[in-house]
């Protein structure tokens, strides 16, 4: 298959739909742009989180993307904040923010704290830039934004991933504006203690999982894992979610997941539960009842 017909939309046509969006109170307008990639359209707010707008080159200089991106970030003239779950080239890139940074030129990006530095010696200027902190909400304009802690790299220990000065390097955030309220993991394993903390700040409108998994082989190449399919349906049961959405699963064929096995195990351990699997660059509409 030609990577570029993976996309349902692209181009400018993508650009302008995102740029015309005006969701009400208790809307949302979604875009899956790719791996862990979302662009989220609120009331008064068009948010970037882990979009990934650049190639991936492997060590042998080849593109690891299975398909390119849907335009470049130079073209992205409408993004308030950028949000980058953690400093992994498939969601922190400055091939991406740079260029982005200086095509909106009033968007600010949200990083972990430990990232701060890098977007600021990269040449985006301080004042743009705000570091997340392990449960300090932050008010950006209509948005609240609370950082959650990910566990991408130490499941045993249900800790997360810490600098020399004890701050998480690793986040999720809870995105709250419109009247609703969206999760975005980054990349986390679940555990007992994180799924304490969304019980907690729950109910979620909106939660978007991975579900790639690990094992032994990606493992022994350095390739650091997610929750699984199964575990992701765990955790919508376990936590207040009306909707989830699947991610992470489509864009490096050796770290990819088919989105059925989620599916199916949506219909056997809680049919009730809503579910949506996205389609590249689609415009999905969620609606609070």
């Amino acid at each position: 298959m030609d990577g570029q017909n993976r996309w349902y939309k692209q181009g400018r046509e993508l650009l302008d739909e995102i740029g015309r969006s005006r969701p009400e109170e208790g809307e949302a307008h979604i875009w899956f742009m790719g791996q862990h990639g979302f662009v989220l359209s609120l009331p008064g707010a068009v948010i970037y989180i882990d979009v990934i707008l650049n190639p991936l080159p492997g060590e042998d200089g080849k593109d690891r993307r299975r398909y390119p991106p849907p335009y470049g970030a130079g073209e992205v003239i409408n993004a308030d904040y950028v949000l980058c779950t953690h400093p992994h080239s498939d969601h922190l890139n400055l091939e991406t923010l740079l260029p982005l940074a200086d095509a909106c030129r009033e968007a600010r990006f949200v990083v972990p704290s430990p990232s701060r530095q890098t977007l600021a010696k990269a040449g985006i200027a301080e004042d743009r830039i705000i570091g997340a902190v392990r449960g300090e909400e932050l008010s950006l304009g209509a948005l609240k934004i609370i950082p959650v802690a990910a566990i991408h790299t130490r499941f045993i220990q249900d800790e997360p991933e810490k600098d020399e000065n004890g701050r998480c390097t690793s986040l999720g955030f809870i995105i709250k504006g419109g009247g609703l309220s969206l999760y975005h993991p980054g990349d986390t394993w679940i555990t007992p203690g994180l799924a304490g903390s969304l019980k907690k700040l729950g109910p979620l409108d909106i939660a978007f999982l991975p579900i790639n998994g690990t094992d032994w082989e990606r493992t022994a190449d350095n390739c650091v894992g997610n929750m699984n399919a199964l575990d992701a349906v765990k955790l919508a049961m376990a936590v207040p979610i009306d909707l989830v959405i699947p991610s992470h699963y489509d864009m490096m064929p050796d770290n990819s997941e088919d989105p059925a096995l989620f599916a199916g195990y949506m219909y056997r351990c809680c049919p009730q539960k809503r579910f949506h699997i996205c389609a590249l660059g689609e415009r999905f509409i969620y609606w609070k009842d």
